[in-house]
């Protein structure tokens, strides 16, 4: 039951990311409510508490991408929805293969524009200039090509570890 939430929710942030390149606060509000009853419904308030503290630590987890450009706090919020929903393991598993799918699509992108070779330089000499700051900084080549749908990928992610956690 909670996986097929857990399906509806992501269709829905993805659909609002393509339209207005944002997951609104209000359905992740409505995705952290249906994710506290499902739990609370099926594992009564231990199950709660396990799955607001899930939800944070995955917050906490996945903080840093935001902090360097890489992700929106939305796409860090969807992914609690998920860890408070089915848990920090879940939720690790689903960033994991949204990153693999973002990955995927990212290198396609670059070998069809033919821009391999300048995205490595940009993403070492990032990693320099952090290196050498001592801090991390927004990685600014990602703003020159546009907005990236990364719901779009979480959700891609989530199917991915379904599709593991089923056949497991």
């Amino acid at each position: 039951m909670r996986e097929i939430f857990l399906a509806t929710f992501l269709a829905a942030a993805t659909v609002a990311d393509l339209k207005w390149q944002r997951v609104p606060n209000q359905l992740i509000l409505l995705g952290y409510l249906e994710g506290l009853m499902a739990r609370v419904s099926g594992e009564g308030l231990h199950g709660a508490a396990e799955g607001v503290l899930a939800g944070l630590l995955t917050i906490a987890a996945f903080y840093i991408f935001y902090m360097i450009g890489a992700v929106g706090a939305g796409d860090v919020k969807l992914l609690s929805v998920i860890g408070l929903t089915e848990g920090i393991v879940f939720a690790g598993q689903t960033a994991l293969y949204s990153l693999f799918a973002a990955g995927v699509a990212a290198v396609i992108f670059m070998i069809k524009k033919r821009q391999v070779a300048i995205r490595f330089y940009l993403l070492f000499s990032h990693i320099t200039s952090c290196i050498r700051q001592k801090k991390i900084v927004p990685y600014s080549a990602l703003e020159q090509e546009g907005y990236l749908h990364y719901a779009l990928y979480i959700s891609f992610g989530f199917m991915a570890a379904l599709f593991r956690k089923e056949f497991q």
